[in-house]
């Protein structure tokens, strides 16, 4: 990918403190942030382990401040990174649990497993390894995630507001990596928190929808359209949910349109050699794809291929039980 990286931001916004936690999984550590004054507030806290529970002491400690002077946890989206503490340290302080709607079941219990095989089934992956990879990731999260008491979590809406370390914050709901993904955007500060919708040095992995290819919300789609809102925002830094914080959203709006045109004429050119499931499409596209990364591979595959078909080049066969692309 050639496009030009957005530059780096060394400092943060006042009041703010952050910590990057140790998760289990492939992308690494997670970025947890802390405001400071009342109502004090975490986003996104990180996975439910002694390690990583240790160092948001130690994030906490440094302000004179411990698990339940917290008010409130704001989870950006329910993958298990970003919110498998967030119950455990509620329910140690009587603090809520703020999301955005689409994300609260993700919170509140585990995902559909049967559901979960089917989508994958449907997109070509042989019925025992999508029983694998469901299974796999079923034990995974069950190990760092604690689930939210209902009761404890408050749903948030696009443009509704909220108080966090005393300061205003709106919501911004966004779809694509997940369905109602969370960011923040501190207009006095001119800062958005923004989880994993926007990372300055990886591109977000496109969420996995469930439906035929006709009729099911086309993630990646709506994640490009989306991306203006945030340039028009035009923030002075933007606090990400993995790596280092960034300026200059223009250019990573540049970056990630370039990288989706690439990888869409990239499966264009598997597809002239025939038809395709999204498992053939990912298959290719990678070398050894296998586990979380072959699920990440069918993601992508399957989001560049709704791009593809939004521009009128491939079509979907969805007649049978496994949805077929063939360029037009």
């Amino acid at each position: 990918m050639t496009s030009v990286l957005p530059p780096l931001v060394g400092g943060l916004p006042d009041g703010v403190s952050t910590v990057s936690l140790p998760t289990p999984f492939r992308v690494g550590r997670v970025n947890c942030y802390l405001l400071g004054d009342p109502p004090i507030t975490l986003i996104d806290p990180g996975i439910l382990d002694p390690g990583s529970l240790s160092e948001l002491t130690t994030l906490l400690s440094a302000r004179g401040l411990g698990f339940g002077d917290v008010e409130q946890i704001v989870v950006t989206h329910a993958h298990p990174d970003h919110f498998g503490a967030a119950a455990a340290i509620a329910a140690r302080s009587g603090g809520r649990i703020v999301c955005g709607l689409p994300e609260v079941a993700g919170l509140v219990r585990p995902t559909d497993s049967q559901a979960a095989c089917d989508l994958l089934i449907g997109l070509g992956v042989p019925g025992s390894m999508a029983r694998s990879l469901v299974s796999f990731r079923d034990a995974a999260v069950e190990r760092v995630v604690g689930w939210a008491d209902p009761s404890r979590v408050t749903a948030v809406r696009d443009g509704d507001t909220i108080c966090a370390g005393g300061r205003e914050l709106v919501c911004v709901i966004s779809a694509g990596h997940t369905d109602g993904h969370l960011s923040l955007w501190d207009p006095a500060a001119r800062a958005v928190f923004s989880g994993d919708h926007l990372l300055g040095r990886i591109i977000p992995v496109p969420s996995l929808e469930a439906g035929k290819a006709h009729t099911r919300r086309h993630s990646l789609v709506e994640y490009l359209q989306g991306l203006s809102r945030f340039v028009a925002l035009d923030p002075t830094v933007v606090l990400p949910g993995h790596g280092s914080p960034f300026a200059e959203m223009a250019v990573l709006s540049t970056r990630l349109r370039s990288h989706a045109r690439e990888r869409a004429e990239d499966i264009a050119s598997i597809l002239r050699d025939g038809p395709a499931t999204p498992y053939d499409v990912a298959r290719r596209l990678q070398w050894q794809p296998e586990g979380a990364r072959l699920v990440m591979g069918l993601a992508n595959a399957q989001g560049h291929l709704d791009l593809l078909e939004d521009a009128g080049r491939v079509i979907a066969d969805t007649a049978g039980d496994v949805t077929i692309y063939r360029l037009v």
